[in-house]
């Protein structure tokens, strides 16, 4: 894997209505199986919303993205970023959670710097459909 290119997934995407979603739960498969696959990323989550950076060699981001879109915990699924990267921005977490309760101010802040580098218009799309997000970092 050492040729293989890197590769950034952002995606949103929404919870299934009624369905209670153990976010901690979600989130400690996430490290033990990225940090395996050497899949570094954020997730944000405020109840209802999924935003989510998935980095790493191109095949493991590919093969964990696959797992994602069958998940039944979500639907519409919208990708709004995939592309290779000269460097991860989100390096030092194999899954990090951005809780608009308790956020965790490093991955606010990495989260709100990748999602400026976008056109204006997507960047209003995140704020807008992340109100807890535009609360935390706007």
């Amino acid at each position: 894997m050492q040729d293989d290119p890197l590769r950034q997934i952002f995606y949103h995407s929404q919870a299934v209505d009624g369905q209670d979603v153990d976010i901690d739960q979600i989130i400690a498969s996430a490290k033990r199986n990225n940090g395996m696959d050497g899949i570094t990323g954020v997730m944000f989550f405020d109840g209802h919303s999924f935003l989510q950076v998935l980095e790493g060699p191109a095949t493991s981001v590919a093969a964990t993205f696959a797992r994602v879109m069958e998940d039944p915990r979500h639907h519409s699924l919208v990708v709004i970023s995939d592309r290779e990267v000269a460097e991860r921005d989100f390096a030092y977490w194999s899954m990090e959670l951005c809780d608009p309760e308790h956020p965790s101010d490093e991955a606010i802040w990495r989260l709100r710097r990748r999602l400026e580098r976008f056109s204006p218009d997507l960047h209003h799309y995140f704020f807008r459909d992340t109100s807890g997000l535009n609360r935390q970092v706007g």
